[in-house]
This record gives structure tokens, C-alpha cells and sequence, in this order.
């Protein structure tokens, strides 16, 4: 019996692929469910954590423009990205073209991603006035107006704008054999180049070193919390949605609903084990994560989820070759 740690998918903490929901629901994919979305495009596989400190931007450390086209694209989409993260400001000219991208998806209907409009998060721009030169906006914060001028000039001055040119056909083996080779990828292999970051079942061991070395940084860590529970609760219902509705008559279909199931019952642990963490270190307080007391019972959770997920991408990997 999979573990259910939310009855609740409308919603994610993973503000990403919540705006990438949004959008394609103003494309031929709308009416695609949010735990679709979170389990097509691999984010609900994903995990990125700071080894020093688990400070609060480990899970937007990753080349934003490269890993969104590789979402979208499982998806069906062509898209285009202006910026990355960088800390630097637009040029004038980098502001105008971002601009004009925007009012191009605009005009046809389809709203744009980015990045930081009110808060260092991404969020959507369903809307503009060149009369009054403002985008409307939406994020976690705020629904609101955006100046243009404002764009890019946040709390963190760096610009990204990512909007859909144009689709594909793209059918769900194909989608769920994507999706599978993403999340078996990002598992094993390092994608972060920097000194702190790592990612997939290495991330484990990052958040296990900055517990066992006491240097957790208590916002970052209930942050973090919260966004990685919130990704392995999706994937423990998408897969178990696979295990229930997938269609096919081979055997190869029967063994892939069979592993799904069990996949889904480990990825369920992780999020029962996750749900704790998030529990305990409260957003945004953020709990005593260096207390010995609160330490030793993180230490302990992290140990059984990164087992559960080793056990998980093991079946991930068997998915895949069922679809071979």
C-alpha cells in the first residue's frame, strides 16, 4: 500500500513546474493534470542540496534554461529562453527582446515563465499594457503589476524568461521513457558544477554532511524540506496513477504497471520520511536542525530516504527497460 503523505495535487511547492502547468493549459495539452506535469518533466524525481549549509537556493542551482527546454520538450514543446541565473542585471537591449518575447506568447495566448517578479521564485506573465509599459504577473507573492523596467531588477537582478514557440507530437510512452531516463540521469550523475551542490542520491549525502557537521542553516534547510517532500509525494502518485491507468495489453505493459506499483511504495516512504523533515523544521522558523536531539532524528530520516530512493530509481531503471 503506497504511503500518501497530501490527498491535495492542485497546488506544488516546486513554483517551476507550477507556472509550466499553467502555461500549457493555454496549449494542446491543456486539461494535463499538475501530478502529470510534476512526473513527465522528471521534476518529480528531482533533488539539489547545499552540502555546507542546505541553504535556501540549492533547489534552483542547475543551468535553469537547459533543464526547462529538456521539460518542455518531453512535453512536446518548443520553447525559447532569454537569461539565466547569474546575479547581473539586463542590458537595455537584453530587457527590450525579453520584452518583445513576451508580448509574441502574449499575443498568441500562451502565458510566459520567469523568474523573481515579486519574490525569488518563478512565476507566470499572463498579461501587459504597453500603453502603461507594465506585465501582469503572478507568483507566490503576489498578482499584481510588474513594470517593465522592473523586469530582470528584482530581489536577486537577474532576468529569465522562458516562453513556448511552437509543439510537437508526443505520445506517453514516449513522454514516460523520457521522463524515466531524466530521472535515472539526474539520479547518478552530477549536473552541478560548483564546489557545494550536489544532486540525485548525492544529494543525500549533502544534507547528511552539513547535519553530522552541524551547519545547517535553518531557512534554508525548512525550505529545502519542504520542495523535496513536495516532489517525492508527486512522484509516489504518479506512479502509482501509472501502475493503475497505464494502457497496453503486453507483457511488457503488465510489467511495467507491476514496478510502477512498487515504485510508487518507495517513493512513498521517502515523502513519509520527507513529511518528518518538514514537520520538524517548520517554514519559515526553520525548527533547531543543529540541536544533537533535532540532528540525530534528521540524520536518521535522511539515511532511510536515500535508501527508499535507491531502491526507487533501481525500479525507475526497470520501467525503462520494460519500455525498451
Amino acid at each position: 500500500m503506497t504511503t500518501r503523505t497530501r490527498d491535495d495535487f492542485t497546488w506544488s511547492k516546486n513554483t517551476d513546474t507550477s507556472a509550466i502547468h499553467s502555461m500549457i493549459q493555454y496549449t494542446n495539452k491543456a486539461g494535463m493534470s499538475l501530478i502529470d506535469v510534476m512526473g513527465y518533466t522528471a521534476h518529480a524525481f528531482r533533488i539539489i542540496i547545499d552540502r555546507e549549509a542546505v541553504e535556501v537556493g540549492s533547489y534552483s542551482a542547475f543551468n535553469w534554461p537547459l533543464y526547462h527546454a529538456q521539460q518542455l520538450n518531453n512535453l512536446g514543446f518548443m520553447v525559447q529562453t532569454l537569461g539565466r541565473p547569474s546575479h547581473i542585471p539586463p542590458t537595455p537591449e537584453e530587457l527590450e527582446e525579453a520584452i518583445a518575447s513576451i508580448q509574441t506568447s502574449l499575443d498568441r495566448g500562451v502565458p510566459a515563465l520567469s523568474w523573481d517578479l515579486f519574490i525569488p521564485e518563478w512565476g507566470l506573465i499572463y498579461g501587459y499594457d504597453d500603453e502603461n509599459k507594465v506585465l501582469r504577473c503572478r507568483d507566490v507573492r503576489k498578482d499584481g503589476d510588474l513594470p517593465y523596467e522592473k523586469l530582470g531588477r528584482g530581489e536577486v537582478t537577474e532576468m529569465y524568461v522562458l516562453t513556448i514557440t511552437g509543439s510537437h507530437p508526443v505520445d506517453k510512452r514516449t513522454m514516460l521513457k523520457g521522463a524515466l531516463q531524466m530521472a535515472a540521469t539526474h539520479a547518478k550523475y552530477v549536473e552541478v558544477e560548483d564546489e557545494s551542490h550536489r544532486v540525485g542520491l548525492d544529494a543525500y549525502d549533502a544534507w547528511i554532511e552539513a547535519f553530522t557537521k552541524r551547519t545547517v542553516d535553518p531557512f534554508g534547510n525548512a525550505v529545502n524540506s519542504g520542495k523535496v517532500w513536495d516532489t517525492r509525494a508527486f512522484a509516489a502518485e504518479f506512479l502509482l496513477e501509472l501502475s493503475l491507468n497505464w494502457e497496453g495489453e503486453t507483457l511488457q505493459d503488465d510489467r511495467l504497471r507491476m514496478l510502477a506499483k512498487e515504485a510508487a511504495e518507495q517513493y512513498g516512504e521517502i515523502a513519509e520520511r520527507l513529511v518528518e523533515m518538514r514537520d520538524m523544521f517548520p517554514f519559515p522558523q526553520g525548527g533547531d536542525p543543529n540541536s544533537n536531539e533535532q540532528a540525530q532524528r534528521a540524520l536518521t530520516l535522511l539515511h532511510e530516504a536515500k535508501a527508499a530512493e535507491i531502491a526507487g530509481v533501481a525500479l525507475l531503471e526497470r520501467m525503462l527497460e520494460a519500455l525498451e
